[in-house]
């Protein structure tokens, strides 16, 4: 499978022109002869919630897409079947009146075939926290999503243990030498292969933790071949697991703990939240 990453930091609220550099790199990794393609988190919008701290609630609804038929999606689904390739890129998501930093694939047909809406959203200002960790099948393989800081241990462990291949992580920003080094951990011991596209730099590491790919750089496409097992994905690496022991795993911690039990900030995380966002630099201002 070969595997095409776009890396490039969009413009907060310049959806028209995001989506039209995210498009000229998909025809390029077309071209290349990549069959999907991965772009970063949050690129139609240019992550608004947290690079424009004067952005309000009603302004990030305007331009938020809804799944499976918003304007945005459309347009992906046309371009995927015209070149014939599977496309994976993060937008802001509504649904009635609460937002979402998500993500979809959208397969040759056009249609979208999976869809995730991040679960750790501490640090992201009105963004209802997604409540689904689970990989999907496609006729290429057994995916799963993590968007950016999602990309934890224990997250990863749980889209592994359901046999995930590749584990998908679009990103904005963070990232570098330093984490690539912990997702090879993370590839290893859930024997699956992990691919970033950040804003800035694109990662793949093996299911043995050997980086195939690591590149810094930014406004670039680049092309890697995935080599995906026959069959099923490989769940030996669970069978020794003790869950009879991991209990506190799964504890919600609060008061200190950001989510309650039901997957919603707590108001500590909530007030660490407007405290973050008062303490931003001016942004761009919103629509």
């Amino acid at each position: 499978m070969l595997v095409g990453m776009v890396a490039l930091k969009s413009d907060p609220w310049a959806l028209e022109d995001n989506f039209r550099r995210v498009e000229a790199y998909v025809r390029e990794a077309a071209a290349r002869r990549a069959q999907v393609v991965v772009a970063p988190e949050s690129v139609l919008d240019g992550y608004v919630f947290n690079e424009d701290p004067t952005s309000t609630r009603q302004g990030m609804l305007e331009i938020a897409q809804t799944v499976p038929d918003g304007a945005y999606l459309r347009r992906a689904g046309q371009l995927c079947r015209e070149l014939d390739v599977y496309l994976i890129f993060g937008f802001l998501e509504r649904e009635e009146q609460e937002l979402f930093n998500a993500c979809a694939m959208l397969d040759p047909q056009g249609q979208v075939i999976a869809h995730y809406r991040k679960i750790t959203t501490a640090g992201e200002y009105a963004i209802t926290p997604g409540g689904k960790l689970e990989p999907f099948d496609t006729p290429l393989g057994r995916f799963g999503f993590l968007l950016c800081s999602d990309r934890t241990v224990d997250n990863c462990s749980v889209l592994g243990v359901q046999g995930a291949q590749v584990i998908f992580n679009p990103m904005d920003g963070s990232g570098g030498p330093e984490n690539t080094e912990k997702m090879r951990w993370r590839a290893r011991d859930n024997n699956c292969w992990i691919v970033i596209a950040n804003t800035w730099s694109s990662v793949i590491i093996s299911p043995s933790g050997e980086v195939h790919l690591e590149k810094y750089e930014t406004e670039c496409v680049s092309v890697q071949y995935v080599r995906l097992p026959k069959g099923e994905g490989n769940r030996s690496r669970f069978v020794g697991r003790r869950t009879d022991l991991y209990g506190p795993l799964v504890e919600t911690c609060e008061p200190e703990g950001y989510y309650n039990e039901r997957g919603r900030l707590t108001p500590q995380a909530e007030q660490r939240r407007q405290e973050t966002r008062r303490e931003a630099p001016e942004g761009k201002g919103s629509i």
